[in-house]
């Protein structure tokens, strides 16, 4: 579907509903930004590059105010992201003689701004604008572990940065509205942002879109998409305005002789990026299936009961011959080869039962090889299988790099990309922030354990899946208030309290994991549970006990359960890793850098027919961004390729770090770093090693005092060598 077809589509006129003319988007005003290469104010006798960085990606317009000696110099600006260049052209403006003042009419996204400015400009001041939809994060999660804290942030960000007049795939190259995206783009809003975000929800649920993806359809128009809506938001009449289309759709999925529907190509067979084998028939039955469960769900809801007969024969045609069709000893496939999609899909649709959660745990693991689209149901999947343990190491140990990384959101590829051959470009088209990764849902709804249990959030569940965290605080804005949470753990007791909103009633679960042995329950300080439910709260009654959970249902309100008995702190996760690094940066704005290859450039596309020339000299390296770099353009990685940096002065310093993460390949092979005070006398190596796995490379060292450091390439790869920033710290 063209970028038009897309628009079109999002502004669908369903029955009185207006046509939709755009939302009167949020204004952050001008704000100063967090770092510029070069202090302001100031003025060159040749043309030079202010380079500005945001404090997190985002979408916003450049401001600028100068002094030129002449009329008619050009100032020009652009986003230091090269991708958006595929969007729009660098924008420019002309100057007037004597004090100008300008904003660019055009927003962009990024996290940093180059101006170039002309000879004979003194720019006095800079600052952006940060605009988009009108929407506030009102949900937050926070934990012990701060790489969890740290990828719910970046998720609520990449979320933000890609709603404006609607969802859309990335600002930067696709600003297309995809169904797929969307949905997951739709239920992370009910987590992280407030109620003025459903407004483009229901924009996307009344567009009634279809489009050339079977996989992404079958998700929008079912359990993930139109009822995940309604649930949330218990909004009957949206629900009861696309009921029709939705059925409409699935119906064209006919039952063949085996009693399952044939796979529908419907134009782009796509189901997930990534690597590993994509089983698309097992895939395409499951979510068949949990989008026919859900459809009868919505005959319930909007009074088309007359309907159950069809659905009810298919979902038992379906669920009769699934395992006969592709279960096998090893797991789901419909061929030789398994496919973690595949089993996770068919775990979220119901299709599996607990026999085989083992081994389908055993398909998945906590590495793997799904893009982060189809990571949403992998660790959904292992959430419903109770293996919350599997699903945070799986998270952490899939996103380390982006956990890591120096950029603000997350990624279109778990590793930026398929494996790169020789003499093609590591960065191309690949974008660093894109709808599709969810792991915010994942983190408040499985592992804090907040969801509705009926549309509107009349009634909704509390059951923690908390697994090695000890604590865990996180607030959910629902359409009947705030749900507040907060689990605190010791080795003997485990302490849960909930704030309640009116007109509700929650759930609520002690887990029994989180114990080795489990002895009584307090809710409000009454003990209510000692093996049996016994006594009892105003507002609190038992809510059935199982495998997993001591349930109790409570009434809106304050609550505060502790369960006392013997718990496992043992954690199988390495500790979140932090470098302190306050105060300790060396500032690099007057330094100079030269290289063995030098003022080159490269092509940061293709991508709708344009190669968007984007300059790789060595200063990159030094302007405090981290999408502009140094690329050895034209060279792969060899011994003798160097790197200098002149600090001006002698500094002490005992650790370097080097970011080429924009281009994950071209971390060093191998290299070795030098320090002196005249640049002709290097001496011996103050520190050696080979590259970081995800783009960061970081030298630790015994201090040393030097004006210049060289970094020499004493490796070999078919690969170019980057540095898109370079940090050097004092000790």
């Amino acid at each position: 579907m063209t970028y038009l077809k897309q628009i079109l589509a999002v502004l669908a006129v369903v029955g009185s509903i207006p046509v939709y003319a755009g939302p009167v988007l949020k204004d952050f005003g001008l704000k100063d930004f967090v770092y510029k290469s070069k202090d302001l104010p100031r003025v060159e006798t040749n043309t030079w590059r202010l380079v500005c960085r945001l404090p997190y990606n985002a979408q916003f317009t450049a401001w600028i105010q100068c002094v030129a000696d002449t009329t008619g110099k050009v100032v020009r600006v652009d986003s230091s992201n090269p991708l958006v260049r595929s969007q729009q052209a660098e924008q420019k403006f002309s100057t007037v003689q004597g004090i100008n003042t300008y904003e660019m009419p055009g927003w962009v996204s990024g996290e940093g701004v180059i101006y170039t400015v002309p000879a004979g400009v003194k720019v006095l001041g800079v600052k952006y604008r940060e605009t988009g939809y009108p929407t506030d994060v009102a949900g937050s999660f926070q934990c012990n572990d701060e790489d969890y804290n740290i990828l719910w942030q970046k998720a609520t960000r990449t979320l933000y940065l890609c709603m404006r007049d609607h969802y859309m795939d990335c600002p930067d190259r696709e600003r297309a509205e995809w169904l797929g995206d969307a949905v997951l783009q739709m239920e992370e809003c009910f987590y992280a942002y407030d109620l003025a975000s459903h407004q483009m929800a229901r924009r996307l649920i009344l567009s009634k879109q279809i489009n050339g993806l079977p996989g992404q359809n079958l998700i929008a128009h079912g359990e993930y998409g139109d009822w995940c809506y309604y649930l949330y938001t218990g909004d009957l009449e949206t629900l009861s305005a696309v009921y029709a289309n939705t059925r409409k759709y699935l119906d064209q999925y006919k039952i063949g002789t085996n009693g399952l529907p044939a796979h529908r190509g419907e134009g782009w067979d796509w189901y997930d990026w990534g690597t590993g084998p994509q089983d698309k028939t097992v895939i395409q039955v499951a979510e068949y299936y949990s989008a026919l469960s859900a459809l009868r769900k919505m005959a319930q809801a909007t009074g088309h009961q007359e309907d159950f007969v069809s659905i009810d024969s298919r979902l038992s045609s379906v669920k009769s011959n699934f395992d006969r069709a592709f279960w096998k000893d090893d797991g789901y496939r419909s061929g030789n080869r398994l496919d973690e999609r595949a089993n996770a899909m068919a775990v979220c649709a119901g299709l599996a039962d607990s026999s085989k959660w083992e081994t389908i745990t055993g398909v998945i693991g906590t590495n793997g090889y799904c893009g982060p689209y189809f990571e949403r149901w992998v660790m959904e999947a292992l959430c419903v299988m109770g293996k919350p343990e599997n699903a945070l190491l799986r998270m952490a140990n899939r996103y380390r790099g982006q956990i890591d990384a120096n950029f603000t959101t997350l990624w279109e590829y778990m590793d930026r990309g398929f494996p790169i051959k020789h003499g093609t470009d590591a960065v191309q088209y690949l974008t660093l922030n894109h709808a599709w990764n969810t792991p915010n849902t994942i983190l408040s709804k499985y592992i804090a354990g907040v969801a509705p249990d009926s549309p509107g959030w009349a009634d909704y569940h509390v059951l923690p899946q908390e697994a090695f965290l000890t604590s865990i605080t996180t607030r959910v804005p629902t359409v009947k208030g705030e749900v507040a949470l907060s689990i605190r753990k010791t080795e003997s007791t485990y302490k849960l309290s909930l704030v309640s909103p009116p007109n509700t009633m929650a759930t609520v679960g002690i887990p029994r994991k989180a114990f080795s042995e489990l002895r009584s329950i307090k809710v409000n300080g009454k003990v209510v549970w000692n093996g049996a439910y016994t006594g009892t709260v105003e507002g609190v009654t038992p809510g059935g006990e199982d495998a997993r959970y001591v349930k109790f249902i409570v009434k809106p309100g304050s609550w505060e359960f502790a369960g006392a008995g013997t718990l496992n702190m043992m954690t199988p996760k390495p500790p979140a890793l932090s470098w302190d690094t306050a105060g300790r940066k060396l500032d690099k704005k007057n330094w100079t850098v030269s290289a063995s290859t030098d003022n080159t450039t490269f092509g940061a596309g293709p991508w709708q027919g344009r190669n968007l020339v984007t300059d790789a000299g060595s200063a990159n390296a030094i302007d405090g961004d981290y999408w502009t770099g140094w690329r050895s353009m034209g060279q792969d990685q060899a011994p003798g390729q160097w790197f200098v940096i002149d600090m001006q002065k002698a500094q002490k310093f005992n650790r370097i770090v080097m970011d080429n993460v924009w281009a994950v390949y071209d971390s060093p092979a191998g290299y070795a770093i030098y320090a002196s005070n005249d640049k002709e006398k290097w001496g011996a190596p103050v520190a050696a090693g080979k590259g970081g796995r995800w783009g960061v490379t970081t030298a630790v060292f015994k201090p040393v005092k030097a004006r210049y450091i060289k970094i020499e390439q004493t490796g070999k790869t078919n690969q170019f060598w980057s540095i898109f920033e370079i940090d050097v710290f004092k000790p």
